[in-house]
């Protein structure tokens, strides 16, 4: 099958920023001697900032507000984009190889878009993508609410059947299919749990062979 479009999550998929928000989410949880563990982390893969904060706030009891969760948990992660992260294994060669072929190209990401900005600008990105998705643009819903990989969709004026998804979480995969599109799973043992196998293809990285040989390329 040939897709028209290609839609990159961006942590853990593009960028190994997800070894950072471990380190942070054991900082931010810990300081309240609540354990950061691959349950709770799970959780919150995938979802807004504020989603998050929400649900942190409603499940724990936090005394701070859910603006003042969030401003203190920008501060705590903005150096994960500015500076810490590097690109992943794969990026660079794929990327001008979809460009090549003739694919459209977003990144569809939790993060905020002046956070995917920041990484396109930072890795000199601009000319690979089409457009850039956020939870900015959905009032806010994260995966696994597929909002974020439809409105993907309509801005590269593709069918979401013609689109195939690149994630590293179950709430991404979920998000992917509940959307009606395809799905290549590249979860890390660093960071991704859970069960992929109702992914379309699974990929060790995206220098895996299989990860071409699903898209043609």
């Amino acid at each position: 099958m040939h897709f028209k479009a290609i839609i990159f999550d961006m942590d853990g998929v593009l960028i190994d920023s997800e070894l950072y928000w471990d380190e942070e989410g054991r900082n931010f949880f810990g300081k309240r001697n609540i354990p950061y563990t691959k349950q709770l982390k799970a959780q919150l893969v995938g979802h807004s900032m504020r989603e998050n904060m929400l649900w942190v706030k409603q499940e724990f009891g936090f005394s701070e507000s859910v603006e003042e969760l969030c401003e203190e948990r920008v501060k705590l992660t903005d150096h994960i984009y500015t500076q810490a992260s590097g690109i992943l294994p794969g990026v660079e060669t794929l990327l001008p190889r979809l460009r090549a072929h003739g694919f459209k190209t977003a990144i569809a990401s939790g993060s905020f878009l002046y956070r995917i900005e920041t990484i396109v600008q930072r890795f000199h990105w601009e000319n690979y993508f089409d457009t850039l998705v956020s939870t900015d643009h959905v009032n806010f819903v994260g995966k696994p609410d597929p909002a974020i990989y439809l409105y993907a969709a309509k801005v590269l004026h593709v069918q979401p059947a013609d689109c195939v998804v690149v994630e590293d979480s179950i709430n991404g995969l979920q998000s992917a299919q509940a959307a009606g599109m395809a799905c290549i799973a590249v979860p890390n043992p660093r960071w991704s749990w859970g069960d992929f196998s109702s992914a379309d293809s699974t990929v060790e990285s995206l220098e895996d062979p299989k990860l071409f040989a699903f898209l043609e390329l």
